[in-house]
């Protein structure tokens, strides 16, 4: 992240010279650097990091000028970068609407930077337009507590408590977890947390929760261990579904519907009632607890790995019900 930072300052401060150099017309390398605070080789460095800069990927859509201590710096094509962005109706109304979904992210942004963008943008707009891509659209103002108090327990590093709705096995469950980062998907906020108490060992794994399935949140005092050297977290595929394996299903055809809750892609008829279908399997634990909690929706025909898994899972369930308690 400090890596990612400085490339960033390094990027704005190249890109800040442009509208310099522009209304300095005749300064040499030397003197440019003294009125800048720049030594002439950190000049040169950020000079040169405008000729892989532009607006495109062409060669033709990049900055074009040249650098030479005797001659100085000239400027042929800046691309438009020294004067004022302006924005289409179109463009200015997406981005609005960008703005106000950051603004329902608490403790992931900063919420004061988004809403004076977002009051710049509404000035400018006109009264029509702002009626169609204005929304000014309020989130629950519980589930947003709930993300503002995560939030706080990740840079607090401490221990969350909460009362979990699982959506596969359809009932509640008290965690006491080690929270590690929030993501959002589709608009909706999860957090990543260490559950001492999950996995096959029970020696605790990362588990990832919905925030709207969390009630009566308490952030504690207890300092949290959230194991982020072995948290496997990909940005683009949070859910870890790049590299995993394919689940084929049978799906009765009255639940098809299942297609839109999941990430299933539906497939052939196959005459009797059911329709092939595939899913990704990101998890074996949280697949096979989804597979046994739709057992009368679809079936598991594929691959025979996750077939025994699954199978397996079933008999330790059943095995409850059938064991006497120890007297």
């Amino acid at each position: 992240m400090a890596d990612h930072s400085r490339k960033l300052q390094a990027l704005v401060r190249s890109l800040n010279l442009l509208p310099y150099l522009r209304n300095h017309p005749g300064l040499t390398p030397m003197e440019a650097a003294e009125d800048l605070g720049m030594t002439p080789p950190e000049l040169k460095d950020a000079v040169d990091r405008l000729f892989c800069s532009g607006v495109g990927r062409n060669t033709e859509d990049l900055i074009d000028l040249s650098f030479s201590y005797r001659d100085g710096i000239e400027i042929y094509n800046d691309q438009g970068l020294t004067q004022a962005l302006r924005l289409t109706p179109t463009e200015a109304g997406a981005l609005l609407l960008t703005l106000e979904s950051l603004e329902a992210m608490p403790g992931l942004v900063d919420t004061a930077a988004v809403q004076s963008a977002a009051a710049k943008l509404r000035d400018i707009m006109d009264v029509k337009t702002a009626a169609i891509y204005d929304s000014l659209a309020t989130t629950d103002p519980e589930e947003s507590d709930v993300q503002a108090a995560l939030a706080q327990a990740v840079d607090r590093r401490v221990q969350v408590h909460f009362t979990y709705w699982s959506r596969s096995s359809n009932r509640e469950t008290e965690r006491t977890v080690d929270p590690a980062r929030i993501f959002i998907v589709d608009g909706e906020p999860y957090l990543v947390a260490w559950d001492a108490h999950a996995g096959k060992t029970g020696k605790g794994e990362h588990r990832t929760f919905r925030l709207d399935r969390m009630r009566d949140v308490q952030v504690l005092d207890t300092p949290a261990s959230p194991h982020l050297r072995e948290l496997d977290f990909d940005p683009a595929a949070p859910f870890g579904l790049d590299h995993t394996g394919m689940a084929r299903l049978e799906i009765h055809q009255e639940f098809t519907w299942l297609a839109e809750q999941y990430d299933i892609r539906l497939g052939k008829d196959l005459g009797n009632g059911l329709i092939a279908a595939t899913m990704p399997v990101g998890s074996e634990s949280w697949f096979s607890r989804f597979a046994l909690g739709q057992a009368d929706r679809l079936r598991v025909v594929g691959p025979k790995k996750l077939v025994k898994v699954i199978a397996e899972h079933r008999e330790r369930a059943l095995s409850g019900y059938t064991q006497l308690p120890d007297t």
